[in-house]
């Protein structure tokens, strides 16, 4: 049997850009890999379980995630929950329960 895709969180990047929303930036984490199309998906049904995840964006794009936070949020918050949500979707990915 073939190992499940797992991906990790490298680095948080230098790159900022303004959000589609007024009031929100754009951060990118770099991963490990870029993600297959399967982990993408799991991963918008991963961030959509939660509230805040209606109302932001989080993307992948190629071997990033890019993540859309409001000025008023404290940046470590966030990336930490960045991490979580891609450790619960490698957790779907490999048919292990999310909570």
């Amino acid at each position: 049997m073939a190992e499940p895709e797992h991906v990790q969180v490298l680095d948080v990047e230098d790159c900022v850009e303004p959000g589609e929303e007024p009031g929100y930036y754009a951060i990118y984490l770099r991963l490990s890999r870029a993600p297959s199309a399967r982990w993408r998906a799991q991963l918008v049904h991963e961030w959509q379980r939660f509230p805040a995840g209606v109302k932001r964006r989080a993307t992948v794009v190629d071997d990033r995630l890019r993540l859309e936070i409001h000025g008023d949020d404290k940046v470590r918050e966030q990336v930490d929950f960045a991490v979580a949500l891609v450790a619960r979707t490698n957790a779907a990915v490999a048919g292990r329960p999310t909570v």
